[in-house]
C-alpha cells in the first residue's frame, strides 16, 4: 500500500518528539530562575495568601528547600517596604490550569502542597508542551494558507530542527515565555489572516485577546500589534484600501483595543495595590534595562558570544526569501519586514543582549519565526522551479545546517558550548568536538561568579596599572601625632577615592580591581567597622555594589590593620558608567585611614 504524505502526520511526529526529548531528562528543576518569577503569582496568592510578599517566611522556606536561583532577583523591594514581582503575570495565567491540577493531586500522591513539589513540576511542564503543540498546529495553518503541504512540511522541519526553537522548547525553555509567545503569535497571525479574508467580529475578538495576552506575557512584545495593523491581503492600492478598510470596520478596531485592555487589567490592579501606580517599571537594577539610543545590534546578530546569525545560520534563508516575498506579495513584505526590524532593534537594545545562560542562540527572536517562516516558504517555492542540481545543493545545504544546529544544541546542553562566555577563538577551537580540554577553556570570556565576592587568582594573565594612591601626606593627626592620615568620624563618613569612567579605566571587556588600605582602630572601639566600597554607577544609580569588611576577631586594636578586596568589573551598561571606590565609616568614633591604593589589571590577550 502506497503511503500518502500528510502534514498531520508530521505534526504528530513532532509533538511526540517534544514529549520524548523533554522527558528524557526528568523535569525536576523547571520552576527555577526566571520561571520562578513568572510562576510566583500562583503559589503566593492561592497557597500562601500573600501576593504582596509581606510574610517572607514561606518564601525563604521554599528557597531553602528548592533553591530556585542563587539570588532572589525575581522580586524587587520598593522604598515603601513592599515587595513586587519583577515579571508580569501572563505566564502565571497560562500555568494556572496545570497548577490547580497539581494542587489537587499532590496530597493524595504523598507530596507537599507547597507549589513546588514534583506534581507541580511535572504538571506545569506538561502544560508547556501542550501549548507548544497548539503552537505547531496554528503555525501549520498559517503556512498552508500560503503554500502546499510539501513546502509547509519543509518549512516546519527547518524551523523545528534547524533553529534554536528545538533547544529552547524542549530543554531550557519549555516554561520560558518564548515557547508560549510562539504559540500566541501563531494564533494572532492565523486570525489576522482570517479577519482580512472574512471581516468577522469573532476573529477581531481573538486578535484583541491575543495581543493582550502576548503583552501580558512580555510587555515589549506589544509590538505584535503591528501584525494585524499592517497586514493586508491584496497587492493593489495598499495604503488607500488599508485606510478604507479600517475606516469601514472601525468598531472592530475598538473591539480589539477593548479586548486587549481587558486582559491587561489584572496586572494594572496588582501594580496599583503593591506600588500605588497602575503602571510600574520593575527592572530597578541600574545594571540592566532597555537603552534604545545605544542598541547592541551588531553583537546581537554576529557576535560569537550569542549572535543569532552565528548560532542559527539557517535563519538567513528567511532574509534571502524576503526578495521573493517582495516580488509576490508586497503588503506582506512590508508587514513582516517592519515587524522584524523593530523586533531586532528592541531585542538588541536590552543591555544584557545575550539574555543570560538559559538560551542557545538569541531566544528573544523565537516567536518571530512564525513570520520569518513565510519568506522561507517563498524561497523554497522558487527553488522548486529550478534545476535538479540546484534543488540537490539547496537540500544538502539545509541538511548540513540542521545537523549543525542539532549538534551544537547538544554541545550547549553538555556545556561544551559555554552558556555565557563564548568567544570566536573558543568557538573554532571546540568546533565539532565532544570534549573540551583546559587549554580550550582559557579562550573563554572571564568567569563571572554568582557569589557575593570575587577572587583574583590568575594575575599572571594580566598586566597591572596604578589607578590611585593616597597616603594623605598633606594631613596631620595632632591627637595621635601621625603625619599623613585621613580621619573618619561622626562628621566625615566617606573617604576620598576614585570616580572613573569605564572607558578611562580600560578598553577591554573586563578588568580586575585590587584595593588595599590601612585602618587604625583605637582601643575600646565598639561600633560597626568601616567598609571598603566598590560600585559602578549608571546615571547616579548603583549596580554591582560590593562592600568589604574586616573580621572582628582579627582586629588589632590601637594599631594599624590592613583591609584588601578584589573586584571584577561587571558587564557594563555603558562605557560612560563610572567606577567608585572609597571607605565608608559607619560609626561615630574616630578611626584613621592611610595608604589607600587601587590597581587595575587588564587581560594580556
Amino acid at each position: 500500500m502506497k503511503y500518502t504524505y500528510s502534514h498531520k502526520h508530521l505534526i504528530l511526529f513532532l509533538c511526540l518528539a517534544l514529549v520524548i526529548f523533554r522527558f528524557f531528562i526528568e523535569p525536576t528543576r523547571m520552576l527555577t530562575w526566571d520561571v520562578f518569577g513568572y510562576y510566583l503569582y500562583l503559589p503566593a496568592h492561592f497557597i500562601y495568601s500573600d501576593l504582596s510578599l509581606i510574610n517572607q517566611e514561606w518564601l525563604m522556606s521554599l528557597v531553602d528547600t528548592y533553591q530556585p536561583s542563587s539570588t532572589l532577583y525575581q522580586i524587587t523591594k520598593l522604598e515603601s517596604g513592599n515587595w513586587v514581582i519583577k515579571y508580569t503575570m501572563g505566564l502565571s495565567l497560562l500555568y494556572a490550569p496545570f497548577f490547580f491540577l497539581a494542587h489537587l493531586i499532590a496530597e493524595p500522591l504523598g507530596y507537599p502542597t507547597d507549589g513546588f513539589s514534583l506534581p507541580y513540576q511535572y504538571s506545569i511542564t506538561i502544560g508547556g508542551l501542550i501549548f507548544a503543540m497548539i503552537g505547531l498546529i496554528y503555525f501549520t495553518k498559517i503556512l498552508l494558507h500560503f503554500f502546499d503541504k510539501y513546502i509547509t512540511g519543509i518549512v516546519i522541519i527547518i524551523i523545528f530542527f534547524g533553529t534554536n526553537y528545538f533547544h529552547l522548547t524542549i530543554y531550557d525553555g519549555t516554561l520560558l515565555s518564548h515557547n508560549f509567545l510562539f504559540t500566541f503569535y501563531a494564533i494572532l497571525t492565523h486570525y489576522t489572516i482570517k479577519w482580512y479574508d472574512t471581516q468577522k467580529m469573532k476573529h477581531a475578538i481573538i486578535i484583541g485577546l491575543s495581543i493582550g495576552l502576548i503583552t501580558l506575557i512580555r510587555p515589549t512584545e506589544g509590538i505584535c500589534v503591528f501584525i494585524p495593523l499592517l497586514w493586508y491581503n491584496k497587492n493593489e492600492s495598499y495604503f488607500k484600501n488599508k485606510i478604507l478598510l479600517l475606516k469601514n470596520y472601525f468598531p472592530h478596531l475598538l473591539l480589539v483595543i477593548f479586548c486587549a485592555i481587558i486582559i491587561l487589567i489584572p496586572q494594572f490592579l496588582y501594580w496599583k495595590n503593591i506600588t500605588g501606580n497602575y503602571l510600574f517599571y520593575s527592572y530597578t537594577n541600574a545594571g540592566e534595562g532597555l537603552d534604545f539610543l545605544s542598541p547592541h545590534t551588531f553583537d546581537f546578530l554576529f557576535s560569537f558570544r550569542k549572535g543569532w546569525f552565528v548560532y542559527t545560520p539557517i535563519i538567513i534563508l528567511g532574509f534571502i526569501g524576503f526578495y521573493h516575498l517582495y516580488k509576490k506579495n508586497k503588503p506582506l513584505f512590508y508587514t513582516i519586514t517592519t515587524f522584524i526590524i523593530i523586533d531586532i532593534y528592541i531585542s538588541s537594545s536590552w543591555t544584557t543582549w545575550w539574555y543570560a545562560g538559559g538560551s542557545f542562540s538569541s531566544r528573544s527572536l523565537v516567536p518571530a519565526y512564525v513570520l520569518l517562516a513565510i519568506p522561507i516558504g517563498f524561497l523554497i517555492k522558487k527553488i522548486r522551479l529550478t534545476s535538479s542540481s540546484t534543488k540537490v545543493i539547496f537540500s544538502c545545504f539545509c541538511l548540513l545546517l540542521i545537523t549543525l544546529n542539532l549538534f551544537q544544541s547538544w554541545q550547549f546542553e553538555n556545556n561544551i558550548l559555554s552558556k555565557e562566555r563564548m568567544t570566536a577563538a573558543y568557538y573554532f577551537a571546540i568546533f565539532g568536538k565532544t570534549k573540551v580540554n583546559e587549554e580550550d577553556k582559557k579562550l573563554l570570556l572571564v568567569d563571572r561568579t554568582t557569589e557575593t565576592f570575587d577572587e583574583f587568582n590568575n594575575s599572571e594573565d594580566y598586566k597591572g596599572k596604578l589607578l590611585y594612591q593616597n597616603s594623605f601626606d598633606e594631613l596631620v593627626d595632632t591627637a595621635l601625632k601621625n603625619d599623613g592620615v585621613f580621619i573618619l568620624g561622626d562628621e566625615i563618613s566617606f573617604s576620598p577615592g576614585i570616580d572613573i569612567q569605564y572607558k578611562d579605566l580600560t578598553n577591554c571587556d573586563h578588568a580586575w580591581i585590587k584595593i588595599s588600605a590601612k585602618i587604625f582602630i583605637p582601643n575600646g572601639y565598639d561600633e560597626e567597622l568601616p567598609l571598603l566600597v566598590a560600585s559602578f554607577q549608571h546615571k547616579d544609580q548603583s549596580y554591582k555594589y560590593r562592600t568589604y569588611e574586616m573580621k572582628k576577631e582579627s582586629i588589632a586594636y590601637s594599631n594599624w590593620n590592613t583591609i584588601e578586596a578584589d573586584y571584577l568589573t561587571p558587564y557594563i551598561r555603558n562605557d560612560n558608567d563610572n567606577l567608585k571606590v572609597y571607605l565608608w565609616h559607619r560609626g561615630n568614633k574616630e578611626v584613621l585611614l592611610d595608604d589607600l591604593i587601587i590597581h587595575a589589571y587588564e587581560p594580556l590577550n
